[in-house]
């Protein structure tokens, strides 16, 4: 059977308009089972979506392997979810907000996260 659960990405900038990181204050760090593991959990993915205006977020994961390199994910309102299958062996993943340029405040934009594990 498969599993979801939601959440909300905190206010505030972690990277600033370069993808150099900020602050920890307003970063999420979710800690998730382990995706694929043996009997247990299946294939785990990640979406993100937003409303009343565009977001750009830094996303990584880890494995037993360490941190993934951090991708910008552009989250845009007027379109549908951005989402992506997580590789086998993620435990966590780190979300923050990142600047769309140096004059950019609007750092509450309304963004939602979604993790779901679908069975093999």
């Amino acid at each position: 059977m498969s599993q979801f659960q939601v959440g909300e990405v905190p206010p505030g900038f972690s990277f600033n308009e370069n993808s150099e990181f900020m602050s920890y204050k307003h970063a999420l760090v979710l800690a998730v089972p382990q995706a694929n593991q043996t009997n247990a959990w299946g294939d785990l993915w990640l979406s993100l979506g937003s409303g009343w205006a565009d977001a750009h977020l830094v996303v990584n994961h880890h494995t037993d392997a360490g941190w993934s390199t951090i991708e910008t994910w552009e989250v845009n309102q007027g379109g549908p979810r951005v989402f992506k299958q997580l590789p086998a062996g993620t435990q966590k993943i780190a979300i923050g907000r990142r600047k769309k340029s140096a004059a950019d405040t609007e750092d509450d934009i309304p963004v939602s996260w979604l993790l779901e594990y679908f069975d093999r």
